[in-house]
């Protein structure tokens, strides 16, 4: 059975993704928000359980035209609605329309739920753990989708504390990826806030599987093998590594309630072997005794956090003065970019650009 599959990636993240699904073997071609890949319930399930960096994967259901709300109906009511909305769950629908003659999104997503309840003979109203159904007209033409991943992939299911303006762990992955550490060099960050960017090169280094310890909502589709489930993560336990002699990641925070979440994130993880958690104000940072290493952060801006711009001058000259022949990548909005470089006196080239928390950022590397 060959299936299409979409795995939905932030901007400017998509060959990121790319190289993931190539890696577990699945053939796949990029586009402008993702990754379209096919193949069947294993490579569905492989991919919700390896990618780090992608955001959600979504399987193909039908695309079509429809002009007319009666056309609309005749096409959804023929979908096997019964494999992907199992009993007990409910249907959430994310409607889209662009100029299309069925334009009104509200009309749509009344159209799909009464088609989709009459096809399962029961009421499908959203509730906690309904399925997403993708709807996207262009044009006329008519995308359905079922989000196979149950939400956000970068929800790891290690998040117990919290805190302010926290990068998300997809964009923290593909910020340690972009900066080209190999998994045994050390890696520091020096504003580790929740800890997400040492927690996500534990898990690289570790070799375990992003999607491990996660529920799918695939896992209870009547077609579904729960056996083929059980082996592909019996096969990504046996990958793991365990942790180091000497801990080669470290986590630095200025703020002890920051580290002290760090830690709980890190035991509720299950990596505290591979990671050193540090209270340091940024004035205090020094080297640990390796020569070389990658310096992976997302520091502080932005309205929620208003950082003073002595922290970029500090940061600038610490990291010259201390650090030679270490590499910084970090995240910065693009639209400051400049004044981070005049700032911090450092050559930070753009890797790439990207979104977060409603900003073009930017990812910056400089060699020190």
């Amino acid at each position: 059975m060959s299936l299409e599959f979409f795995a939905v990636t932030p901007p400017g993240l998509e060959d990121f993704v790319l190289r993931e699904l190539r890696a577990l073997g699945i053939e796949a071609s990029s586009e402008e928000g993702g990754v379209r890949f096919r193949g069947g319930f294993r490579e569905m399930a492989l991919a919700n359980l390896w990618l780090r960096v992608a955001s959600r994967v979504l399987l193909r259901l039908a695309r079509f035209r429809a002009e007319t709300f009666a056309e609309l109906e005749k096409k959804i009511e023929r979908l096997p609605w019964e494999r992907f909305v199992p009993e007990g769950f409910g249907v959430r629908l994310r409607v889209t329309s662009y100029r299309s003659r069925l334009y009104h999104e509200g009309a749509i997503r009344e159209r799909f739920e009464r088609v989709i309840a009459r096809r399962l003979g029961r009421e499908v109203s959203s509730t906690p753990g309904s399925v997403l159904v993708v709807v996207r007209f262009v044009r006329d033409l008519c995308t359905v989708s079922v989000d196979t991943s149950g939400g956000d992939l970068f929800r790891r299911g290690y998040k117990k504390a919290p805190g302010p303006a926290a990068l998300r762990e997809n964009l923290a992955a593909a910020l340690i990826l972009a900066s080209g550490w190999d998994g045994r060099k050390p890696l520091l960050d020096p504003f580790c806030g929740t800890g997400t960017i040492p927690i996500e090169a534990a898990l690289l280094a570790s070799g375990r599987a992003p999607g491990l310890y996660r529920r799918f909502p695939f896992e209870s589709w009547p077609g579904f093998d729960p056996a083929l489930w059980e082996e592909l993560k019996e096969e990504a336990r046996g990958r793991e590594k365990p942790p180091p002699e000497s801990p080669f990641i470290f986590a630095l925070d200025a703020s002890p309630e920051m580290v002290e979440a760090t830690r709980r994130n890190l035991e509720a993880a299950g990596l505290s072997g591979w990671i050193r958690v540090l209270h340091r104000e940024l004035k205090d940072l020094s080297p640990p005794r390796y020569r070389t290493g990658n310096i992976v952060t997302d520091p502080p801006y932005g309205r929620r956090l208003r950082p003073h711009p002595s922290l970029y001058r500090t940061l600038g000259r610490v990291l010259q003065q201390r650090f030679p022949g270490w590499s910084l990548t970090l995240i910065f909005p693009e639209r400051e970019g400049r004044r981070l470089r005049t700032l911090t006196g450092l050559r930070l080239k753009p890797l790439l650009f990207t979104e977060h928390g409603g900003l073009r950022c930017a990812f910056l590397k400089a060699s020190l």
